[in-house]
């Protein structure tokens, strides 16, 4: 094996083992609070099953005796997942394939939870959506959770049933994760450690009439729905996981505000581009100043496109691999494609571009 491919597989090896090990932290600070592990699993499940899916697939090419051994049980469920993190990107359908699903997953809760009530006149106070908000930011939705989950609709807010549900999904992510980094070494706690779960609050409410309100009027349920599933991502970012202050978590915290901004961007642009003849004056001034930033041109640009596939596929491209070295931080990929930059001011500018988007996404929300 020349040393070109051996520098590609262990940069994909360590990139992995990174991932995976802030993965094992997660898992492990949700073992030692459990009573207050669920909505943060709602959370992270999507990053969850990207990484074990997208490093079992890597491994099956690098070291195949390896990926064998580390086969894992519901697949299809933790591929789903996976698949979401994409938002409007995940489907050849485009935002077509994401309205389907939302379009399944609201009518389900709505069959299920209303019009149940006795009393006719008392179904009007009837819900059929719960919501989740940390420190008043919006987290998580049982719609949303449903759509990251890859699972059927899960019920609002009945926390017991739906631990019952997903143990057996974080049984196989927790099995694969400790099996692929029981023999690293341990470094530090995770977020779980340090959040204040007191602030962490939910409530129930009647889609039909709260998705009026939300964002823009000419938007449907689903779109509207589909907008709250960009607003958990990064506000879960933004407010939960940036709480993690350990170093050895700097590399995966970065990859999931890249990933996450890149598709939550692609997909903004994709709805403005399909819907924004029909948008109001405001909705049109929050899109623009998201877009329009610089920010987002430079995580948006085409020269970026082998970066962003290396922080999810793992193996560098063939062409920038002389580049690169096991000694530079973040592997000199940073330099690779934005010369202006290294991997503490892309870094950083991720990081406040993050709050900035998530905070113009809640301002929206509110209309």
């Amino acid at each position: 094996m020349s040393a070109r491919v051996n520098l590609k597989h262990e940069i994909a090896n360590r990139l992995i083992e990174s991932d995976l090990m802030f993965s094992r932290r997660f898992l492990e600070g949700m073992l030692a609070d459990q009573g207050n592990a669920v909505i943060p699993a709602f959370c992270m499940n999507n990053y969850l099953s990207l990484f074990i899916y997208e490093s079992h697939r890597t491994l099956k090419i690098i070291d195949p005796q390896r990926a064998a051994l580390l086969a894992y049980n519901y697949e299809s469920v933790v591929e789903k997942a996976r698949h979401s993190v994409k938002l409007f990107d995940g489907s050849k359908a485009g935002h077509v394939g994401v309205l389907g699903e939302f379009t399944g997953i609201i009518a389900a809760n709505r069959e299920r939870y209303l019009n149940n009530t006795w009393f006719p006149p008392a179904r009007v106070l009837e819900t059929d959506l719960g919501e989740w908000r940390y420190r008043g930011r919006l987290v998580s939705t049982t719609q949303v959770a449903s759509f990251f989950m890859g699972i059927p609709t899960i019920a609002v807010s009945d926390v017991p049933v739906i631990g019952q549900e997903l143990s057996a999904i974080a049984e196989t992510q927790a099995r694969y994760v400790d099996q692929v980094t029981g023999s690293l070494p341990w470094r530090g706690s995770s977020f779980m450690a340090v959040m204040s779960f007191s602030e962490l609050k939910s409530r129930d409410r009647r889609s039909e009439r709260y998705f009026k309100n939300l964002f823009d009027a000419a938007f449907s349920d689903e779109l509207t729905a589909s907008l709250s599933a960009f607003q958990c991502s990064l506000n879960f970012l933004d407010v939960m996981v940036a709480a993690d202050q350990n170093a050895a978590s700097a590399e995966t915290i970065f990859k999931l505000r890249f990933i996450t901004l890149y598709h939550v961007l692609s997909s903004l642009t994709e709805l403005k581009a399909e819907y924004g003849s029909n948008l109001g004056s405001a909705s049109l001034g929050f899109l623009d100043a998201i877009l329009s930033h610089q920010a987002s041109a430079t995580i948006m640009h085409p020269d970026g496109r082998g970066f962003r596939n290396t922080l999810v596929h793992y193996t560098p491209e063939e062409r920038v691999v002389a580049q690169l070295s096991l000694s530079a931080s973040y592997y000199g990929l940073v330099e690779v494609y934005y010369p202006a930059y290294d991997f503490p001011t892309l870094s950083q500018e991720v990081s406040e571009h993050t709050t900035r988007v998530a905070t113009l996404l809640d301002e929206w929300a509110k209309g």
